[in-house]
């Protein structure tokens, strides 16, 4: 079922390259496959399928509200960004915190560290899990260009990323 499913999504990234390039050949079709074959197989191990179909459909409305919030949290850090950049003396309180997370799939870690890195004025400097597959529980040293209060930053991760990612992704 699960090598099904991949195929599956091989293929469908074939028809999305067609649609993309315009050129609407079987050559184009294949090459779409092809590139989507030779992109995605590194990730192979990252994408388990262990959802059932049902799962998958009651988890869209989730991941829309993700990518929502994710531009939402982005556009929200690039005016403050801009606003202290444009300051005419720079009050920076650069620092970094401690983040424990409590993911249990590499994804949901992998997708929440990515959250939080593409977010102006953050970065994930490293990532402490137990195993090496990256599922959680586990601490990541984010470093913030402006904390006034570590708690705060902590507060604002869990409470505007990290509830929208496992609700998205657990």
């Amino acid at each position: 079922m699960i090598r099904i499913m991949k195929y599956t999504i091989y293929l469908l990234l074939g028809f999305v390259w067609i649609l993309l390039s315009g050129s609407f050949t079987i050559g184009s079709y294949l090459l779409g496959v092809f590139f989507s074959i030779l992109i995605l197989y590194p990730f192979r191990d990252m994408f388990t399928f262990t959802d059932s179909g049902g799962d998958v459909i009651r988890k869209i409305p989730a991941k829309i509200k993700y990518v929502c919030v994710l531009f939402f949290e982005i556009g929200k850090a690039n005016v403050f960004m801009a606003y202290k950049i444009l300051q005419p003396k720079l009050d920076i309180r650069p620092g970094i915190i401690a983040y424990p997370f409590t993911t249990s799939r590499s994804i949901s870690t992998t997708l929440l560290a990515n959250t939080i890195s593409l977010t102006p004025g953050t970065l994930i400097m490293d990532v402490h899990v137990k195993n090496k597959s990256l599922k959680g529980p586990g601490i990541f040293y984010v470093h913030s260009i402006f904390i006034e209060s570590p708690k705060e930053v902590r507060d604002s991760i869990h409470e505007d990323l990290e509830t929208v990612v496992l609700e998205a992704f657990e």
